[in-house]
């Protein structure tokens, strides 16, 4: 889909006035879901933010090449009649980021900045709209990377980009940079504000200066997080200080893991001039609670217990056994305790981050046996529409707290 539309443009135009929402495309529901609300709103402009996990080639989660996810997108906006704007971008792209290299220390930094190359240009090549250049990972690194490492390797990144973009006579992209993790080393004001100094002066010492006029998000940590019980905050003072510092270099903040803030929190982001926000996890429990709901229908429909999907249990089975669930689990855990916190959380695992398994074979088979029985013995309920409805309406709210419904 062409349509004449600028990022940098739109947020201009918009500052302290809306915030623009990043979906992950985690499933082709949530990106279906997503092109229904845009269809019926119109300012939404929808943004997808791949991570590597997700899209890389053929080894996301999700199954697809970074060409199969904006087929898709396209396809979708026709099917629903969008025929506004997409912006699509990269989610944390850098060395030791990829499922080739994620938290590996055998894989040599050279090896990780080749992959990292790799994955941003084909990202280039498919028509990403924006790049997320993040460099603060170090698997062979014992200590948290000093913010000029950080600087240099965003800017041999971005180099090697650029060098293919021009040799190629691809179109110009923007770059989004900087992290929200601990491990990134920029999370308090005085840290972040001297990593964006070094980097535009890294990106000036490597002739790159016109990638500077490029440069439009800046991550900054201002409190939100990723828990197993789906409670989230933010410090609207520091995300005040943050968004201070990027506004005097015509920059804009990006709130990573904003899933989980209440309505009254969200809706302080587009006043405070955040310039995006990402949610994720938040939309693939939407997926979760409308399977589950679905499931209810289907108990009460269902007289023969043996011909029941048992849904919730194969996928709370499966999100356990292979999601990485610990990550978000308490510290210094032994092994009978993690056990004993997996057991006691089971529900909860399945909700924040089951998307890991969607395609487990297991978990397809159930679901196809759920949507059979619902379309059997429920009528009236279509269990796809049902399940990308129940998204859509959680979109919805982040389109309305972040003013994108005129």
């Amino acid at each position: 889909m062409t349509v004449d539309f600028d990022t940098k443009t739109w947020l201009d135009e918009r500052r302290s006035d809306a915030t623009l929402l990043g979906v992950c495309p985690m499933s082709e529901e949530i990106v279906e879901a997503t092109m229904r609300e845009a269809a019926a709103t119109t300012d939404f402009v929808p943004m997808f933010i791949a991570t590597p996990r997700q899209v890389d080639a053929e080894r996301g989660y999700t199954g697809w090449s970074q060409e199969q996810l904006i087929e898709f997108v396209d396809e979708t906006a026709d099917s629903v009649g969008y025929d506004g704007p997409t912006v699509v971008a990269r989610d944390h792209g850098g060395p030791y980021q990829s499922t080739r290299d994620r938290d590996d220390p055998s894989v040599p930094l050279e090896d990780a900045m080749a992959f990292a190359t790799e994955l941003f240009v084909r990202d280039l090549e498919s028509g990403f709209d924006i790049l997320h250049v993040d460099a603060t990972e170090d698997a062979t690194a014992d200590e948290i990377l000093d913010l000029d490492e950080v600087a240099r390797r965003t800017t041999e990144l971005i180099d090697a980009i650029e060098d293919h973009r021009e040799n190629e006579g691809l179109d110009p992209v923007y770059y989004e940079v900087g992290t929200e993790e601990i491990t990134g080393g920029m999370t308090e004001a005085d840290d972040f504000e001297r990593y964006v100094d070094l980097l535009e002066e890294s990106l000036a010492d490597a002739d790159r200066k016109d990638v500077v006029d490029r440069l439009l998000f800046v991550v900054g940590q201002i409190g939100t997080t990723m828990r197993i019980d789906m409670q989230n905050d933010f410090d609207p003072e520091k995300a005040r200080a943050l968004q201070s510092i990027v506004a005097e270099r015509d920059l804009f903040l990006k709130v990573h893991y904003t899933d989980w803030l209440d309505d009254s929190q969200l809706s302080q982001f587009p006043e405070i001039g955040i310039g995006a926000a990402n949610v994720g996890p938040e939309f693939a429990a939407a997926i979760v609670e409308g399977l589950e709901e679905l499931e209810a229908k289907e108990r009460d429909a269902v007289d023969d217990e043996a011909s029941l999907s048992n849904f919730m249990e194969v996928f709370s089975e499966a999100a356990v056994r292979d999601s990485p669930w610990e990550k978000f689990a308490p510290k210094d855990l032994s092994e009978s305790e993690l056990e004993e916190f997996a057991e006691e959380n089971r529900r909860n695992i399945a909700y924040c981050v089951g998307r890991y398994v969607f395609n487990d074979p297991d978990v397809v088979r159930a679901r196809e046996t759920l949507y059979e029985n619902v379309e059997m013995r429920v009528p009236g309920t279509d269990p796809h529409d049902h399940v990308v409805e129940t998204v859509r309406e959680t979109i919805h709210r982040y389109v309305e707290s972040f003013d994108m419904d005129a």
